[in-house]
């Protein structure tokens, strides 16, 4: 190799070299910036979703059956967890009333079981009671309000002030019009239905009347009610899931873990039909993504 060819080789290196060096500057330069977009972009869409989840949004579902003759419908309360949505809940009840529900179900976790009193649940059904009966079963919460604190809450006696038919593994009918509505309130999950529920149930399953079930705990229906007959059963309690993925069911639940069974929506059960809430309010620190709280309105036909 001539002296001009060497040289002419060691141009072509120096300017590889060079463009190779320019290419990792501008890469660390654009590392950070990149970075700091994503993060950026991330904090942006979780903003979105907590200030959406500041509002609810009303889910609709229309069943029917042979058993209902007069059209019934009625609204589901779950995991308000001491929200309020404006003063007093005034947007709540405002939301409940244009539905013009014939009663209302609520399943559960109403309240927060550090809460000190019971006032935000008092206040909204004092309002309520004026819309449409109440029927009212426990969550984990009321029940570590009731019978699991020294200082506890006499939650049942403030429902039943206000008029709401508190049940506690209880029966209740509902009727209009020529159509019978047999209620069912359970207050354990499923590691205490045979001890304190089973017994007190045995006549309600062979009602012949439409059968509603309500429940706070979607475990009950797939480890101690999967053999009972019901029409449609109602529970909460895994607030959806928490983050729900498009086309999956929700994601985490503490008690659960990943992608609880029966996160939010409505079930086809062996003898039943399941819908299950995502929650009309929030509890933990762990904020919903694609899952805003939810007011559940149901029709019976």
């Amino acid at each position: 190799m001539s002296i001009i060819e060497e040289l002419h080789r060691q141009q072509i290196e120096a300017v590889r070299e060079e463009k190779a060096a320019k290419k990792m500057r501008m890469r660390k330069r654009l590392l950070p910036g990149t970075v700091c977009l994503l993060f950026m972009a991330l904090l942006a869409a979780l903003l979105v979703h907590i200030q959406g989840n500041r509002q609810f949004e009303v889910t609709y579902y229309q069943l029917s059956s042979e058993k209902i003759t007069t059209p019934i419908k009625f609204v589901v309360l779950s995991d308000l967890h001491s929200v309020e949505y404006g003063e007093n809940n005034v947007e709540l009840v405002e939301a409940v009333k244009k539905e013009k529900p014939d009663f209302i179900a609520m399943i559960g976790d109403m309240l927060n079981q550090d809460d000190g009193d019971a006032t935000v649940i008092e206040n909204l059904c004092r309002d309520l009671k004026e819309v449409a009966p109440i029927y009212y079963t426990l969550g984990n919460h009321e029940g570590t309000l009731m019978y699991g604190r020294l200082d506890s809450v006499a939650l049942d006696e403030i429902l039943a002030r206000e008029n709401v038919r508190l049940l506690i593994n209880q029966t209740a009918e509902f009727q209009k019009g020529d159509t019978m509505i047999e209620i069912a309130g359970i207050s354990n999950e499923a590691e205490g239905y045979d001890y304190w529920a089973k017994e007190k149930l045995t006549n309600f399953w062979e009602k012949e009347d439409y059968k509603l079930v309500l429940s706070h705990f979607p475990d009950l229906y797939y480890e101690k009610l999967k053999d009972e007959k019901f029409d449609l059963a109602l529970a909460g309690h895994y607030h959806g899931g928490v983050i729900r993925i498009p086309g999956m069911e929700g994601l985490f639940h503490p008690e659960e873990g990943f992608f609880p069974k029966y996160s939010g929506g409505e079930y086809a059960l062996t003898n039943g039909t399941l819908i299950v809430s995502r929650g009309i309010g929030g509890h933990g620190w762990i904020p919903r993504v694609n899952n805003r709280p939810e007011l559940v309105v149901i029709e019976l036909t």
